[in-house]
């Protein structure tokens, strides 16, 4: 159970995916769409659901499931970012600017190579994109290009660096945090006056971040975690180090999420034959448990989702070329809540204490919502426990005659 790895934690109650009881998602779903193209994107706040899809549609829903608008843009739709009344988007090469009510294209812009992150202020004012260029031969990222706009669409700023940023947390005053990947790793500070390089306590490249807390985490190809409150590093010992590669993080008011890739041979790889993991730990830094997934099933989300039957949940989705299995446990006691298995792969995946958004790569989109949740499964319960007592019931019958 890799517990010199977690030496925060007494103990710590690994949990198994089978033992968790089936569900069918779409009985379960508040409500369903399907999109033209696989989901590559989604945004979920208070009043609507916006789904990017890999041909460059931009689809829109209310919470109740009605269509507000549809958009579209010139090729996948990447990331995306709410300020003021606009939605920004970036899309294969371009931003571009929509209005949030109706979806009217505001303005676009193309960028160089593919674009991939956008952030901007709280009022839309100011709005910061990054792209890349892929070398095939090379297999690896030549260059990322910074792009600062204002809210009309005007270039302010354009600056390149031959790393890869994979997050991006951008401050209400326009200044933005991107950590990085090789060749120099550390962290970008991007301001009105340009980029600045800091290192981090660790050389090792980033591979994703979490801004759901008062602060943003990292993760690196090393299994580091680092905390960062506006720019600076904290210096505590919250989140522990992890025995591989962190795949995903989620940051919020019950603590932190952390999926961990293990590759074949490396440390801890031994330890059950695991290849995923996922662990939960409280706001303080104790794992609470973990799940281990077999040889080629990797963890690819973990978010933390709707509350149901009063319960926090934290849902951890894994894929492996074949069958995506989202599996759904309580905080803080990592008691099963459902199993769900789809026959595609969960490419975004998205939640709060209310709503879970997930999006396929067959184009299909769900939202569940907590308090309907808790009733199905209730009611699935029930039915299932009838079902039994009267197979056994029916089997008592025969034995006596």
């Amino acid at each position: 159970m890799y517990e010199a790895e977690v030496p925060k934690a007494t103990y710590v109650r690994s949990v198994s995916m089978e033992e968790a009881p089936l569900r069918n998602l779409r009985e379960l779903a508040w409500f369903e769409r399907n999109l033209d193209a696989g989901v590559s994107t989604l945004h979920l706040d208070d009043e609507r659901l916006i789904a990017g899809d890999w041909d460059g549609g931009i689809h829109c829903w209310d919470l109740e499931g009605e269509r507000l608008w549809h958009a579209q843009t010139s090729n996948r739709v990447s990331d995306f970012a709410l300020g003021g009344d606009f939605l920004f988007a970036v899309c294969g090469r371009d931003i571009v600017c929509l209005n949030l009510e109706s979806g009217e294209v505001r303005w676009e812009v193309e960028l160089e190579g593919s674009s991939d992150l956008v952030a901007c202020t709280p009022d839309g004012s100011t709005i910061l994109a990054t792209s890349s260029v892929f070398d095939l031969e090379m297999n690896d990222f030549l260059e990322s290009t910074f792009w600062r706009f204002n809210a009309e669409g005007e270039l302010l700023r354009q600056d390149s660096i031959n790393e890869r940023p994979w997050s991006i947390e951008m401050r209400d005053d326009g200044v933005a945090f991107l950590p990085l990947s090789r060749p120099r790793c550390g962290m970008i500070r991007s301001e009105a006056d340009g980029l600045h390089h800091r290192p981090l306590p660790t050389s090792s490249p980033a591979t994703c971040g979490s801004s759901g807390q008062s602060h943003t985490v990292i993760g690196h190809a090393d299994g580091t975690l680092t905390a960062i409150d506006d720019g600076m590093v904290m210096d505590d010992e919250t989140y522990t180090n992890q025995p591989g590669s962190i795949e995903s993080i989620s940051a919020t008011a019950p603590g932190f999420l952390v999926a961990i890739a293990i590759e074949s041979g490396a440390v801890g790889a031994g330890f059950g034959g695991a290849e995923g993991i996922a662990r939960a730990y409280d706001q303080n830094g104790t794992l609470l448990w973990q799940i281990e997934t077999p040889l080629g099933r990797n963890i690819e989300h973990v978010v933390y989702g709707p509350t149901i039957a009063n319960n926090s949940t934290a849902w951890v989705v894994s894929w492996d070329d074949q069958l995506s299995i989202i599996e759904t446990r309580t905080i803080p006691n990592g008691d099963s809540v459902m199993r769900i298995e789809m026959e595609s792969r969960a490419n975004v995946v998205i939640g709060n204490t209310q709503y879970m958004a997930l999006g396929f790569d067959d184009g299909s989109v769900f939202l569940l919502q907590g308090d309907l949740l808790t009733r199905r499964l209730s009611s699935e319960g029930d039915s299932e426990g009838d079902e039994h007592r009267s197979t056994l019931a029916d089997k008592l019958r025969r034995l006596r005659s």
